[in-house]
């Protein structure tokens, strides 16, 4: 059985451009060829050259997908602006454009209501990526735990409070996963000619059956795995992810969600273990530390996707009972297209 990957491409990173070096320490031990580093909420114009100019010292290791100024959401020809904007962006080098869920959950209009994610007025941004050939990372809603009771039976009770209880989205007004999603596929209906990569499983990793119908429908819709080991694996789901994996496994991208930020990495734990702040001691050899647990992080996605080991208390914080998660070990061949063939032909250096 094939315990480490013969190459991976990581699709789905954040990287402040200072931490580039520990990103790139992190990537050689673990054997990833490249990653797609998604800027924040920054990544366009002058500060995308800039972050582009530091990336680019490590030629073909990094692929940067950048954003557009949603701060001007509200201003006249918002959607025409920023597709101007992508345009120039491409030019600069950017690879991507990357969306958050704040649209649909964050961002709100002068009259106070949210703006909604299939809105027609936002149709230039996701006609110019496919014009630009350029895929979007549209990220939409986010696990159905997070708008349920944060009790001892949500699977994430472990990280929606304190920190991150904004997180939840428990009778507070906000759509609802459902009807995010369905906005969601009406752009990627009406937009045939643009490739979407929804991360996450597209926020459909309880369901499978939901995320198959969905990509079944849509034949420009791909996924990620990112920060949905810890469900895909669970013992009562493992069979499913795997036949589902299989079945898929031409529009599924490997992908980590490592975040090497300044929030996070004085703490010495890799951001997506979703610890609290002050649960870890700080450690004088912090950046030390960072990469070890970085790699740790990493690695344990390769045995949940190579193995069939059962990984007791994964390095993924989520339920405040413990849990375990089984490894799926792949084919080969299937492996090898998750890890690095897709992503190679979807998003190309």
């Amino acid at each position: 059985m094939r315990t480490k990957p013969r190459r991976v491409i990581d699709s789905h990173t954040h990287v402040f451009p200072h931490y580039v070096d520990l990103a790139v320490e992190v990537m050689d031990r673990c054997g990833i060829q490249r990653s797609v580093t998604l800027e924040w909420h920054d990544g366009f114009g002058r500060a995308l050259q800039e972050h582009l100019a530091i990336f680019n010292r490590y030629p073909g290791r990094f692929t940067v997908f950048g954003n557009i100024d949603f701060r001007r959401i509200n201003e006249p020809d918002f959607g025409p602006r920023a597709a101007e904007q992508m345009e120039q962006d491409v030019a600069s080098g950017m690879k991507g454009l990357k969306i958050y869920k704040a649209l649909g959950l964050e961002y709100r209009q002068p009259n106070g209501k949210l703006w909604r994610i299939n809105d027609p007025r936002l149709d230039a941004i996701w006609a110019k990526a496919g014009e630009l050939g350029i895929p979007i990372l549209l990220h939409t809603g986010d696990p159905p735990a997070f708008w349920q009771p944060v009790d001892e039976r949500n699977f994430w009770n472990g990280v929606l409070y304190g920190e991150y209880a904004w997180w939840s989205y428990y009778r507070k007004g906000f759509p609802s996963l459902d009807e995010l999603i369905g906005e969601r596929n009406q752009v990627i209906v009406r937009h045939p000619n643009t490739t979407f990569i929804c991360p996450h499983v597209g926020s459909r990793s309880e369901c499978l059956q939901l995320a198959a119908e969905d990509l079944d429908a849509l034949p420009n819709l791909y996924y990620d795995i990112s920060a949905r080991i810890p469900v895909l694996g669970l013992p009562h789901h493992a069979r499913n992810s795997r036949d589902f994996l299989n079945r898929y496994q031409d529009r599924v991208l490997f992908g980590t969600d490592v975040i090497y930020d300044d929030t996070n990495v004085p703490t010495g734990v890799q951001a997506q273990c979703l610890y609290q702040p002050g649960e870890i001691p700080l450690d004088e050899d912090f950046r030390r530390a960072y990469v070890d647990s970085t790699v740790r992080f990493i690695e344990s996605h390769y045995r949940f996707m190579l193995t069939d080991e059962v990984q007791e208390n994964p390095p993924f914080k989520r339920s405040l009972q413990g849990y375990s998660i089984l490894g799926l070990a792949l084919e080969p061949l299937v492996a090898d297209k998750l890890l690095w063939q897709n992503a190679a032909r979807l998003v190309p250096e």
